[in-house]
């Protein structure tokens, strides 16, 4: 997409910054960084050029700065997408000039969001924040329908869960919407397990499945809902692996309880609406 021979960004240092193009003089802070990386990955994607002017006049940087710049770059990149992001140092006119491709966001995993939850799109030479959809007040007062979490409970394994799933019940609170999440655990009272699991998957109107961990009790609940044709919404955490019978469907892919709270929030009206829908043609 972007060639960064020293004649390759002299071609796209001579065209000046566009939707695609952004000059940095020096590094910028973490914050001002990620928000630009998440913009073009949210958007057409795009290449950072660093040691370059405003004007397009190659100032170069230190090696110190360059290594610096590197590091950090690779750090956002792991931090917000979990991976690397493509780097490189060329010297142009005796001048180092460091570069990252940013490339644009599979559909799975759009939209990026910063450390702080937000949503950054690219506009022009720009960067803008997405504003969040307001939700339907005419549904807030609607009816109230159930939804069961299936989820690990390897807490002492990883305990972040125990953060996920208070994601999740925060997101269903700010959606102000009629809708109450129940999991497994929270169920007081003497039963069998398994009996007990599919009886509250019966009565559910629907499932939120999250696969972190790829715990084994989740593709057995998924399955019973799927087979009941409950609304399912699935996600997992970015180094999750899904299973080959379940990667196809639909996934909120997330990197921490904030990012899976606001995707969450910003779900809610899609899977009540649905819900909605298929109780008035069972009627």
């Amino acid at each position: 997409m972007f060639n960064t021979s020293e004649e390759g960004l002299k071609k796209i240092i001579s065209k000046g910054e566009s939707q695609t193009v952004e000059f940095k003089e020096r590094l910028p802070p973490d914050n001002i960084l990620a928000r630009l990386i998440v913009a073009f990955a949210n958007t057409t994607g795009g290449i950072i050029l660093i040691g370059i002017g405003e004007a397009g006049k190659i100032t170069g940087l230190t090696k110190k700065e360059a290594v610096v710049a590197l590091y950090r770059l690779q750090q956002i990149g792991i931090t917000l997408f979990n991976s690397k992001i493509e780097t490189a140092t060329t010297h142009i006119n005796g001048r180092i000039v460091v570069s990252a491709i940013i490339n644009k966001a599979p559909e799975i995993f759009s939209p990026i969001l910063t450390s702080s939850g937000d949503v950054y799109v690219r506009s022009g030479v720009s960067i803008t924040k997405s504003i969040e959809k307001e939700v339907d007040i005419s549904l807030t007062t609607g009816e109230e329908i159930n939804g069961f979490v299936a989820m690990s409970f390897r807490e002492e394994e990883e305990p972040a869960l125990v953060d996920y799933f208070g994601a999740m019940k925060r997101a269903v609170k700010e959606s102000k919407l009629p809708i109450n999440l129940t999991r497994i655990d929270l169920l007081e009272g003497d039963y069998e397990i398994s009996q007990k699991i599919m009886d509250e998957i019966f009565k559910s109107d629907f499932i939120l499945a999250d696969f972190t961990l790829n715990p084994r009790n989740v593709y057995f609940e998924i399955g019973i809902a799927r087979g009941c044709e409950k609304v399912v919404l699935q996600t997992a955490r970015y180094d999750t692996v899904l299973e080959f019978d379940i990667r196809n469907w639909r996934t909120i892919f997330y990197k921490n309880a904030t990012e899976l709270e606001k995707k969450l929030k910003n779900t809610m009206e899609d899977v009540y609406k649905e819900v909605i829908e298929k109780k008035k043609k069972s009627k």
